[in-house]
């Protein structure tokens, strides 16, 4: 593999949790600002929503799923990369990266709710850049640690669409790690949920469709999202098992 697409890859993975903030900073620009009258009521625009919806929640969903079955020193959230196994089930006996895969979920769920040309092109070009690098990063570090069980693994696994059968039998973990997946997930999780609250509420307004009712449901889903959090947090830090 190329070393200078592994060295781009590798410094992508060590900041990757920065790198996305100037292009969500545009991305605001982009969004928020109304376009003529959008209609709310038109089906498409309906459609386009409550897929958008579903496929950030399918996203987090695998995430969660991942996040809850591997061991601790795989598939980590830190600045370096690291595998003190080799991940082949699970999730990970149907596609490579299950927990990029969701990331590519939540991102175009969220676009399709934005619903914006510029926006789609932006947010859809740097997942894929930054993402191209990461795994090649990750790949050749894989390739390092474990030779030719990883090349057979590729080989069985494709990278980004599942497939339907495992190519691995079993559990990668005996028994799912709930508390574990709440800990790693809760911080992303209450960024891209209260967003969407956000861009359904701009979209609203822009389109002269804010009532009263629909301002009160997305408050009441916004406490939801953050009182979440707030008791995920608390238990993080041992605070409720001190109560």
């Amino acid at each position: 593999m190329n070393a200078a697409t592994v060295k781009v890859g590798a410094w992508f993975f060590r900041w990757r949790s920065y790198t996305p903030i100037p292009v969500i900073a545009i991305l605001l620009g982009v969004v928020f600002t109304c376009p003529a009258q959008q209609d709310t009521g038109n089906l498409g625009t309906q459609v386009l929503t409550a897929l958008g919806i579903a496929l950030a929640i399918a996203g987090e969903a695998l995430r969660f799923f991942t996040l809850g079955q591997v061991p601790e020193g795989t598939s980590g959230q830190g600045t370096r990369l690291e595998a003190s196994a080799l991940n082949t089930q699970g999730p990970y006996a149907h596609v490579r990266n299950p927990l990029y895969l969701g990331n590519l979920g939540i991102c175009l769920g969220l676009l399709l709710v934005a619903h914006r040309a510029w926006a789609y092109a932006i947010g859809i070009s740097f997942f894929l850049l930054e993402y191209f690098f990461i795994i090649r990063a990750e790949e050749s570090f894989l390739q390092e640690q474990y030779g030719g069980r990883f090349e057979r693994y590729t080989e069985l696994v494709p990278r980004w669409i599942p497939r339907l059968t495992p190519a691995y039998p079993g559990r990668v973990r005996e028994h799912f790690d709930f508390a574990r997946a709440l800990k790693k997930e809760h911080n992303p999780a209450v960024v891209w949920m209260s967003g969407l609250v956000a861009l359904v509420g701009w979209n609203l307004y822009c389109a002269a469709a804010l009532t009263r009712g629909r301002i009160a449901v997305l408050l009441s889903v916004e406490a939801v999202v953050l009182a979440s959090f707030a008791i995920v947090k608390a238990y993080k830090r041992g605070w409720l098992r001190a109560l």
